[in-house]
């Protein structure tokens, strides 16, 4: 059973400490990465641990996807009580009838696998995103229009100080940043 140490903390810090994870790999693959994430504003109180976990699996999920060159977009807004990140890619998108699967473990399109880096984490990260965002009381969702359309994963955590509802907690047992970098 996975334990969260929880804190207090901006969105903005866990993105920071993702793309840090994953800069080798994007810097391999020549990405352009756009961030657009408020310094403030954007407090959850969740693992930043696990939740830079998060947003590194879905970085390099996007990186390994999307070929050499591409583009990939983090965003983050707050939307009601939710603190909304958006991972967007420019990669090889995903199947109408996959998009419902992608979370579970070991599924990967044909597609994916073909043009995948392989490894030990193959079929787990999007897993492990899935898990660790329900165990902070929030939800992750998957978009895309198709073959080579690109793909979109959205995080939905509560606001700090929001009220989590007492069924989900037991399930679970500002100044805007905006930067474009090349590598």
């Amino acid at each position: 059973m996975v334990e969260l140490s929880r804190e207090p903390i901006e969105l903005s810090e866990v993105v920071g400490r993702a793309v840090e994870m994953v800069s080798p790999l994007l810097e391999q693959r020549a990405h352009r990465l756009t961030l657009t994430v408020p310094r403030e504003g954007l407090a959850v109180h969740g693992d930043p641990r696990r939740l830079a976990q998060v947003v590194s699996n879905l970085l390099t999920n996007a990186a390994k996807y999307t070929e050499p060159g591409g583009r990939i977009v983090v965003t983050a807004s707050r939307e009601d009580a939710d603190v909304v990140l958006r991972v967007k890619d420019s990669g090889i998108g995903i199947a109408k009838e996959m998009l419902a699967q992608v979370f579970d473990l070991f599924t990967q399109e044909k597609q994916a696998l073909d043009r995948s880096q392989g490894g030990l984490g193959l079929g787990l990260g999007l897993a492990i995103v899935r898990s660790m965002v329900t165990l902070h009381g929030g939800s992750v969702t998957a978009h895309s229009d198709g073959k080579d359309k690109g793909s979109e994963f959205v995080v939905r955590l509560p606001v700090h100080g929001a009220h989590v509802p007492e069924a989900l907690a037991l399930r679970a047992n500002a100044a805007g940043v905006c930067s474009d970098v090349s590598w």
